[in-house]
């Protein structure tokens, strides 16, 4: 009996000794730091510190889901664009909960009483400083021209941001009265801001953008931003050649139809790189459903 015990005691001895507390050979329950891949891997486009991107996002009554906002923050991290202008904030809880998620983000978003579907900034610190804090263009509540043109509780919201480029902007977040029998409101809407900017903005970096609820590629009279489009030395559509390309590359593909706009003045023809429109549904299947009825509009330009 003796004996069996001292070779026990000798076998354990050699095992020890190979491998010992040295031995560093991972076993499958070793912790595993390799990043797991991106949902968003097939569909992300370049960024860098050296251009400016702006996305215009309507986001559908955020959140649709109990899992939306979580989704949504994936979204905005892959992607890394600078700043996002957010149509239709329902929640504001919500909202809180996504700004303090996003590591490195800061956000706005509008607390009108009485309203569902609120405008919104993002924008990503590292890049980007606000300069003048967001603000109702109008702030008057009392005057029924805007409030026909915009409704009471969705007017279009400012903010001028600096890049860490030096480059200052002055943005414009809109989301104009939808559906049919509207056109004029929506006219009207379009000859307030381009008012707006022409005596107040007018030698700044205006960047005028979000769900402009109607067509672009609309013919004459029928055309309610053909005061834009007719200054054609000072303001540029930069979503016009997608509007006018494929229905599948449009914003809001239920419909489908490319209502999702964005447009820069002048001062900014020069940087003008690209505007693109976010197909997600592509690399997350159940997209339209989980997050939002619109694409993403992302706008990017050069900082020098």
């Amino acid at each position: 009996m003796q004996k069996r015990y001292w070779l026990f005691g000798l076998m354990l001895w050699a095992v020890m000794a190979c491998g010992g507390d040295g031995d560093t050979t991972p076993t499958p329950d070793d912790d595993d730091d390799t990043p797991e891949p991106s949902t968003y891997e097939n569909c992300l486009v370049n960024v860098s510190n050296e251009t400016l991107e702006v996305v215009t996002w309507n986001i559908e009554n955020f959140p649709v889901l109990s899992g939306t906002a979580e989704k949504v923050e994936e979204i905005i991290e892959d992607f890394d664009a600078d700043v996002i202008a957010l149509q239709e904030i329902k929640s504001l809880d919500d909202f809180d909960v996504l700004v303090d998620a996003l590591d490195g983000w800061s956000g706005h978003v509008e607390h009108i009483s009485g309203s569902s579907q609120r405008l919104a900034y993002l924008y990503k610190d590292s890049e980007i400083t606000v300069t003048q804090q967001p603000t109702n263009l109008y702030g008057d509540l009392n005057n029924s021209d805007y409030n026909t043109a915009f409704t009471s509780v969705r007017r279009p919201l400012y903010m001028q941001i600096q890049h860490s480029s030096g480059m200052v902007v002055d943005l414009i977040n809109v989301h104009m009265k939808c559906c049919s029998g509207s056109e004029d409101r929506r006219e009207r809407a379009s000859e307030l801001v381009k008012e707006y900017i022409d005596q107040n903005l007018a030698t700044s970096n205006v960047i005028f953008l979000g769900d402009f609820n109607d067509e672009i590629t609309d013919r004459g009279s029928d055309n309610v931003f053909k005061n834009f489009i007719d200054d054609s030395d000072n303001f540029l559509f930069t979503t016009m050649e997608i509007a006018e390309g494929p229905s599948s590359g449009w914003s809001f593909p239920s419909w489908p139809s490319m209502i999702d706009q964005i447009v820069i003045s002048n001062e900014l023809f020069d940087n003008n790189v690209s505007t693109q429109v976010l197909k997600l549904e592509e690399c997350l299947t159940n997209y339209a459903d989980a997050v939002s009825d619109h694409r993403p509009v992302l706008l990017k330009l050069s900082t020098n």
